[in-house]
């Protein structure tokens, strides 16, 4: 087997990290410190040049204005050397990430092919047993026979011999055989994804893609799926999902239910940033909605309500998710699915969707650190839709927790006030609603955004007003 031990990072390279991520902190800190102390001897210093009383003063004064300045100057470059150093290693520690999950899925592939080369080796010996065990073993250890005109004739004991001969002289060619395959073997798929506890209320349907959206039928359970749509082949994660009957007969957006856990959400930066600081939130079990709002499930919305029917570009509509909706217009979607069905749906809050997005992984994305081909669509995804138009719902694979399209496609308004970083913000879930509220937080990265945007932790904000081509929302409900 492959030693996947000495792909693991080491402990003292973490504490090197870590010391120098304190170390360029504590530099910033007092460059910062350094700075605003020589802005307040300038200040001073300028106060006292206008009451100096004689030339020889003001000269003094000014040339210790003068000396002060470039101290400064001097300063603000050296601050701005650690300020670029720390983006400098961000990215290296980004791409030591991308690195060891390359090396991590190969130990895997590695791992499995070779369990498959010695089950195939193990195969063989059983087979050459077998054969032995028939018909090889009584002819090598029969008696010789006796010599004379009845003794057997020198032809057939050779052939008999042979005959027991030729698996062990074939062994090695097997051998040979299965180690050659293994090392040409073709990446193995995925390992199955874990399964979501079962849901508690509500009828069960399986999940629906792009091809099939939801539709009036009464739901049955079964497995989730992506579509045919030219993609991937669509992988298939056993989750149990739900649909809310309303009132006319239908049924709202398919569920699946999210099991709650403890989850370290946003991230640390040596240089200041908006996803940080990183702390642990604990999320309560709740539903999420397997895909994006639709164009279908809003314009019904629409309609029963007397509201204005959202643009959709030239793109169509149907199984497309929604866009060019406000933050109001999706919370009165939300609303109206509360009042049609008598149970409690919403925006997620920021925690829940980060934790949803993040479907029990730490990387920069739900499948690992780096991109993949046809896990999204995004500027520089590489779909068919990549800065062109959204995509049909449920036409990529989806997260171990069987929610699509989570990374790119449209952006999604969430609950949230918009405040800069965390500090101060709920650990246990709540929606951020202190503050003024001028802008809300929308998550997730869009088509036309670059995929660094659709990076789990990575936050947007935007006028609750706002109406973009590339700005839709998923739904939540309470237990």
């Amino acid at each position: 087997m492959v030693d996947e031990t000495n792909l693991q990072p080491l402990q003292g390279d973490r504490t090197e990290t870590d010391s120098l991520r304190q170390a360029l902190g504590e530099m910033r800190r007092e460059a910062q410190q350094e700075v605003a102390r020589i802005n307040r001897r300038l200040r001073e210093r300028s106060a006292v040049e206008g009451g100096a009383a004689s030339a020889a003063e003001k000269l003094a004064l000014r040339q210790e204005l003068d000396s002060l300045q470039r101290t400064l100057g001097a300063k603000e470059q050296a601050l701005d050397a650690i300020t670029e150093e720390c983006r400098r290693l961000e990215d290296v520690l980004e791409d030591q990430h991308l690195v060891f999950d390359g090396l991590r899925k190969e130990v895997e592939r590695r791992d499995l092919s070779l369990k498959s080369a010695q089950d195939e080796v193990g195969r063989l010996r059983q087979a050459l047993l077998d054969l032995q065990a028939q018909g090889s073993e009584p002819a090598l250890l029969a008696p010789a026979p006796p010599r004379g005109p009845s003794a057997e004739p020198p032809r057939i004991r050779r052939r008999a011999i042979s005959v027991g001969l030729w698996p062990l002289l074939l062994l090695p060619a097997f051998v040979l055989l299965v180690l050659f395959v293994w090392l040409r073997a073709e990446r193995p798929p995925a390992p199955a994804t874990p399964e979501v506890a079962s849901s508690e209320s509500s009828a069960t349907q399986p999940a629906t893609g792009a091809s099939e959206l939801p539709s009036g039928t009464e739901p049955t359970s079964g497995p989730t799926s992506g579509p045919t749509s030219g993609l991937a082949e669509p992988s298939i994660v056993s989750v149990p999902t739900q649909r809310d009957r309303l009132r006319n007969g239908g049924f709202g957006p398919t569920l699946a239910r999210l099991p709650g856990g403890r989850f370290p959400m946003g991230r640390n930066l040596m240089v200041a940033s908006d996803f940080g600081p990183a702390r642990e939130v604990e999320i309560a079990p709740f539903l999420m909605g397997v895909y994006e709002v639709t164009f279908e499930e809003y314009d019904r919305f629409a309609r029963a309500v007397g509201r204005g029917f959202a643009k959709d570009f030239g793109w169509g509509r149907g199984n497309r998710p929604v866009v060019g909706v406000s933050w109001d217009d999706a919370r009165a979607y939300t609303a109206w699915l509360s009042r049609e069905t008598g149970r409690s749906y919403r925006l997620p809050s920021e925690a829940e969707w980060e934790y949803a997005a993040r479907a029990g992984g730490r990387g920069s994305y739900w499948w690992g650190f780096g991109l993949e081909p046809n896990r999204a669509v995004c500027f520089d995804c590489g779909s068919a839709w990549d800065n062109r138009s959204t995509a049909p719902v449920g036409g990529f694979d989806p997260s171990p927790f069987g929610l699509h399209d989570t990374a790119g496609n449209v952006m999604e308004w969430v609950e949230d006030c918009y405040q800069s970083g965390y500090e101060g913000a709920p650990s246990d879930g709540r929606a951020r609603t202190d503050g003024p509220c001028t802008d809300r937080v929308a998550r997730g990265g869009a088509f036309n955004k670059p995929s660094a945007s659709m990076r789990t932790f990575v936050r947007a904000r935007f006028v609750p007003g706002t109406r973009l081509n590339m700005l839709g929302f998923r739904v939540a409900r309470d237990l």
